[in-house]
């Protein structure tokens, strides 16, 4: 593991850290970019190796982490402040390094309960993986 990328990216975090979306700790530990349309959040991030579990391959929860946050961030924008009721996670394809590429959208907008799709893809288009969740109006 890179120790060095490592501190670097937690010292930036944790100066540039705020309680608030895009902003909170872990987003700017991951280094995670957003940009919106007005039905999906799109998350992209570079895969660090202190990412990676004991196989050398990008951690899974890692991977799951930024499928939530790109869905919960696009309800935040979209419909207002959710919590996450249930995700489920498929994994499809490994990944070691490289620009990953992570596309929110809506199954079902509701009052009090959202249904959202989200995928990942690398930058050569080969879908890693994918999550539905269910999200809670707060």
């Amino acid at each position: 593991m890179n120790k060095l990328v490592a501190d670097e990216k937690y010292t930036k975090a944790k100066e540039n850290c705020d309680n608030d979306y895009e902003k909170y700790f872990l987003a700017r530990f991951f280094d995670l970019n957003f940009t919106y349309t007005d039905e999906t959040c799109t998350v992209e991030f570079e895969v660090e190796d202190f990412m990676h579990n004991p196989h050398q391959i990008l951690h899974g929860g890692v991977i799951s982490f930024v499928l939530d946050v790109s869905m919960g961030h696009l309800c935040k924008k979209i419909v207002g402040a959710a919590l996450t009721a249930e995700m489920k996670v498929q994994y499809f394809k490994a990944v070691k390094s490289g620009k990953l590429i992570c596309e929110a959208k809506f199954l079902k907008k509701g009052r009090r309960i959202s249904f959202l799709e989200s995928r990942m893809w690398d930058s050569e288009g080969n879908l890693i993986a994918m999550a539905t969740g269910t999200f809670a109006m707060i």
